[in-house]
């Protein structure tokens, strides 16, 4: 009985911890997607606004790179904790499954 409470504590620690992940990766997919979104401002004398375009395609540029850096990052976090989350949610299960044979 105390080890299937402690199984479920368990789980629910991975699933929490998945469900953070999930959120992070989410926000750092968000960050990249607004890069797509943003444009740069009108209405600039012509020599102006193309200085502006160039510096901003590099800070968008340099942006991106490190975003994906870190999308990969958040990645590979979520994909460890998603194979911890099943393994605790079977190892729940199949406690659960045995306690009730007793």
């Amino acid at each position: 009985m105390q080890l299937q409470k402690i199984a479920q504590l368990l789980r629910e620690r991975d699933l929490m911890q998945l469900s953070m992940a999930s959120s992070r990766k989410r926000q750092t997919e968000a960050l990249l997607a607004a890069l797509d979104k943003t444009q740069t401002g009108g209405g600039l004398d012509p020599i102006v606004a193309a200085q502006v375009v160039d510096r901003f395609g590099l800070w968008t540029t340099n942006r991106r790179i490190l975003l994906n850096q870190q999308l990969a990052r958040d990645t590979a976090e979520w994909i460890a904790l998603r194979s911890a989350a099943q393994r605790s949610f079977g190892q729940a299960d199949v406690l659960g499954k045995l306690t009730l044979r007793r």
